[in-house]
């Protein structure tokens, strides 16, 4: 029997003060159609504001609050609008004034991040309810009569238009494209299990996972099938993918090791099979790097430590964490690798050699994934805070917070930083630069610093002396007779056994 797996979100009991909010600029999108910004995942933005930030807008979407939440509702952005997928619809908010630019249907089930291709925008439905809440109350279903699927199926919507209902299946995921500016239902393909992944989309095909193992690749116009695979046990993270091929994370299904399978995208067939030794049981989500039409996939897996897989499904070097990670990709640029794990460390190594750069603490539990650009490394936290980093020198030079609850991931505009929250007050908040705004300059609170050290010993240690003179002082003030006075060597008595030298010398 497969064993369903939970993607939840706890929340936090740490709040980080708001910012004043501000008007926002004209937004010239950069677009961010896919989660971590592309198909690679690499999460790696080419524009975007530099901190200090403040709130341009926020937006109430249905993303549900920390007890409602299932899956990742990351954000996406093109043609001016940020996308997300919430329990039961998929909102679009206008980048420009963070009002909702549409709402289309959805039936209920874990989220995952959407695909935008031109403009169709693609997502996964249906599933039920896997939220906090679903395990103590009677699940909240949508308006639809729950049937089964046992095989993948493709239908086209029979209103052109009108916006279609939602998809008559709880039990399975359902892969649906639908048109952005009307949100006519173009196409949907039922899948053959509860899918998590999200869609990834490259070298002309949309990928999906299911929980069963299976792969399937469609056309993003049609919806009609290229392929599909079983991989064996769970699929569960975001798929990353290059030009070339489809990177794939397995996780077992009880005992076992989990594993990274290479899928080439023109038809599924297997390239290659990577497994760690020992117990491993999550990879979490693979981000892809390529160099002169070489491959290295970079994950972040249960074990604690960060790898590397070169090309050919070898691994090239694996570095240890402080902690285990939550399953989300690293960040990745020309030379280094951003990780953060679960307890909020954010790490730098480099990626040819994994050397480890740097390290900061940011006291805040992680559970997305960081977004490099020009000038920070921005870390999501669970209890609603956006922590900037300097990506040179590993010091915190932002920090600031858009949510009482867990941030589920960001994007990035050239004017806009995006970020996708539960909590009270559900939805997505945007960040825009902030002129007044102060920068900070803060060393981990674990860096070894030998020199600030030494200086705090003599910063304490003055005074403390000087303490210590003062007291000796009022004690001999209180005696009567200094605690060292002079030694009167006339009243001191005579020690007998000197008398007895001198006798001798005489």
């Amino acid at each position: 029997m497969r064993t369903r797996v939970l993607l939840l979100v706890v929340p936090s009991l740490a709040v980080v003060a708001l910012m004043t909010p501000v008007a926002a600029a004209a937004s010239t999108d950069a677009p961010w159609p896919q989660y971590q910004g592309s198909a690679t995942r690499a999460g790696e933005a080419t524009v975007a504001p530099a901190p200090a930030y403040s709130v341009a807008w926020s937006a109430a979407t249905d993303i549900g609050d920390a007890s409602h939440a299932a899956g990742i509702p990351a954000p996406v952005v093109a043609d001016g609008n940020a996308i997300v997928v919430g329990r039961q619809s998929v909102d679009a908010v206008d980048l420009s004034d963070g009002k909702v630019a549409w709402s289309a249907p959805r039936s209920l089930g874990p989220s995952s991040p959407a695909a935008i291709v031109g403009a169709t925008v693609l997502f996964v439905e249906g599933g039920g309810d896997e939220s906090v809440s679903a395990s103590s109350s009677p699940s909240v279903s949508p308006s639809v009569t729950p049937t089964a699927s046992s095989s993948p199926a493709r239908s086209a919507s029979s209103e052109p238009s009108a916006v279609a209902s939602p998809s008559a299946t709880t039990t399975t995921s359902t892969l649906v494209a639908i048109d952005a500016s009307t949100q006519r239902r173009l196409w949907s393909v039922a899948l053959s299990d509860v899918s998590h992944t999200g869609v990834v989309v490259a070298g002309g095909v949309a990928i999906v996972g299911a929980d069963d193992g299976t792969v399937i690749a469609v056309d993003p116009a049609t919806g009609d099938q290229a392929w599909s695979v079983d991989v064996g046990d769970h699929v569960l993270a975001p798929i990353a993918a290059d030009d070339a091929q489809a990177y794939v994370c397995v996780r077992p299904e009880t005992n076992g090791t989990a594993q990274l399978v290479a899928l080439k995208l023109t038809d599924g067939s297997e390239t290659w099979r990577y497994q760690p030794t020992g117990s491993v049981v999550d990879l979490g989500a693979p981000a892809v790097a390529t160099d002169g039409g070489t491959s290295t996939v970079y994950l972040v897996s249960s074990d604690a430590a960060v790898r590397a897989i070169g090309g050919d499904g070898t691994q090239l070097w694996a570095e240890p964490l402080y902690t285990a990670t939550s399953g989300s990709p690293p960040a990745v640029s020309t030379d280094t690798v951003y990780v953060a794990d679960q307890s909020g460390m954010v790490y730098a190594f480099d990626r040819t050699t994994g050397a480890e750069r740097w390290r900061f603490a940011t006291n805040h539990g992680a559970v997305g994934a960081p977004v490099l650009t020009p000038t920070a490394v921005l870390q999501p936290m669970s209890d609603g805070a956006v922590t900037a980093i300097a990506p040179d020198s590993g010091h915190r030079i932002w920090e600031g917070s858009v949510a009482d609850s867990a941030v589920f991931g960001l994007a990035a505009t050239s004017d806009l930083i995006v970020a996708a929250h539960t909590g009270s007050t559900p939805g997505i908040t945007a960040l825009q630069a902030d002129p007044s705004g102060a920068l900070e300059d803060v060393a981990s609170p674990t860096s070894a610093d030998p020199a600030g050290l030494a200086v705090g010993w003599l910063a304490a240690a003055v005074p403390l002396t000087a303490a210590l003179l003062l007291i000796g002082r009022s004690w001999d003030r209180g005696r009567g007779e200094p605690l060292l006075a002079p030694i009167d060597e006339e009243a001191m008595p005579v020690d007998p056994w000197e008398s007895e030298l001198e006798d001798d010398d005489l």
